[in-house]
């Protein structure tokens, strides 16, 4: 009785990690659908691998695009702005990007998109880190 209880508890707990939840934003920018995801939600100190899927008004994935991540903590006590920047690279159809949270709490993302013969489209969000 203890062994079956004992997988029953470790199949619950395995269950569990396998369907953790993950970060997802959608937002809309210019004649585009960003969507932005990170493994874990809510996000975690210390490194995060970000996912930018972008689309076009008819649902196709846009390709041939430079994104910029902005990521900051705004000031604390004593403590000032903390800014950081990356670039996302295209990569198994999506864009992949590393953003790594110092600490926790809040913070600003802004992620930029240019794309040849359009206007910059910026999506701005918020984050509370654990």
């Amino acid at each position: 009785m203890k062994k079956v209880t004992l997988f029953l508890l470790s199949a619950i707990l395995l269950a569990g990690t396998l369907y953790a939840a993950q970060y997802e934003v959608v937002k809309k920018a210019d004649d585009l659908q960003i969507k932005v995801m990170m493994e874990n939600d809510p996000p975690t100190k210390g490194e995060n691998d970000m996912r930018i899927i972008l689309t076009d008004p008819e649902g196709n994935p846009v390709t041939k695009a430079r994104i910029k991540v902005d990521y900051s903590m705004p000031p604390m006590e004593n403590m000032p702005t903390m800014i950081y920047k990356t670039r996302a690279k295209f990569n198994g159809g999506m864009y992949r990007a590393t953003v790594n949270f110092s600490m926790s709490g809040r913070w600003d993302i802004h992620v930029s998109v240019k794309r040849p013969g359009k206007s910059l489209a910026k999506v701005s969000f918020s984050v509370n880190v654990s």
